[in-house]
């Protein structure tokens, strides 16, 4: 495992990690929005939607293409906490097929080093970027087997393995003693797996939107919400 267990046991001490079981592996969830397994010693992050901004802005919207820039560096802290062999982007790591022609030279520039910084980078296709862009490093596949769990973009309602997907940003509302909370989440059951989003524009679903209903009953189901930097499971 790449992280000690002095600075584990102080990030779970600060609320900042969660531990729990899926698919017969342990997963640290990380209130950043990342998964760890330390069993493979690999870090999982889904949806980046890097260039949304600068997406965004061509359409009229008056945001600043500023998302990259704060998405990269927000993950390089990451990167630099767990020193992972192996990260995975679970897809929509792109935001449109034009991403890279809009990103700056130094955000590209950024984008590559963090790549190279770790031993393998795997690009999941996503519904966003189904093709890797060119000149980038690390490799593209539509999904990632391990055991009897399978890490894709979107779930395959038919597939019999325990699934770990991105795509639908799921987010929640909770309160707690009067006070109202909300914020992304991880949310799962037995054999299925949501992440958050990790991108700095990524808006997100109400776990108790019907179509999440209708992937994850409410009343078998486990979700750890991410509010002012701090994890909590909530059922």
């Amino acid at each position: 495992m790449a992280i000690s267990d002095t600075w584990l046991t102080q990030q779970l001490g600060r609320r900042q990690l969660s531990i729990t079981k899926f698919a017969d592996y342990l997963w640290v969830l990380d209130a950043r929005g990342v998964v760890y397994l330390p069993a493979c010693d690999w870090l999982v992050v889904s949806d980046l939607h890097l260039e949304k901004g600068s997406f965004l802005r061509s359409y009229g919207n008056p945001l600043p293409s500023l998302d990259s820039t704060a998405t990269l560096q927000r993950l390089s802290h990451i990167i630099d906490d767990y020193n992972p062999t192996r990260v995975i982007s679970l897809g929509d790591s792109f935001h449109d097929k034009h991403s890279m022609s809009r990103m700056t030279e130094h955000d590209r520039t950024y984008l590559c080093d963090l790549i190279n910084r770790v031993n393998e980078w795997v690009w999941v296709e996503g519904n966003h970027d189904p093709d890797l862009p060119e000149g980038i490093p690390g490799t593209s596949c539509f999904e990632i087997v391990l055991d009897n769990m399978v890490f894709r973009h979107e779930p395959e309602v038919a597939d019999s393995k325990a699934q770990v997907i991105g795509h639908f940003h799921p987010k929640m509302r909770t309160a707690i003693k009067r006070r109202r909370f909300s914020g992304k989440c991880f949310v799962n059951n037995e054999s299925l797996f949501i992440m958050p989003a990790f991108g700095q524009f990524t808006g997100g679903l109400d776990i108790d939107d019907d179509v999440l209903k209708a992937l994850i009953s409410p009343s078998k189901r486990d979700a750890f919400m991410l509010c002012d930097s701090i994890i909590f499971k909530v059922k």
